[in-house]
């Protein structure tokens, strides 16, 4: 973006098949991150809005999509 400073953040993703790391950068209200040769973008959100069943009474989540969303406890 043009007159737009966007800051870089690291992306660290801990999960049943291991732990990866991604370089990030702001968007707006997202943080957006290439992984595997895709852009993703991660938000703020709850357990409702990960998708999966076994969070949904949490609160405080980050959600990269529908069924990939990660919680505190």
């Amino acid at each position: 973006m043009l007159g737009r400073n966007r800051a870089n953040y690291v992306v660290e993703i801990h999960s049943l098949d291991g732990s990866a790391t991604y370089q990030g950068t702001s968007a707006g209200d997202r943080l957006e991150f290439k992984r595997d040769g895709k852009t993703e973008s991660l938000h703020a959100g709850n357990g409702q809005d990960t998708g999966m069943k076994w969070l949904l009474d949490k609160k405080n989540c980050l959600i990269i999509r529908t069924g990939e969303g990660f919680c505190r406890n």
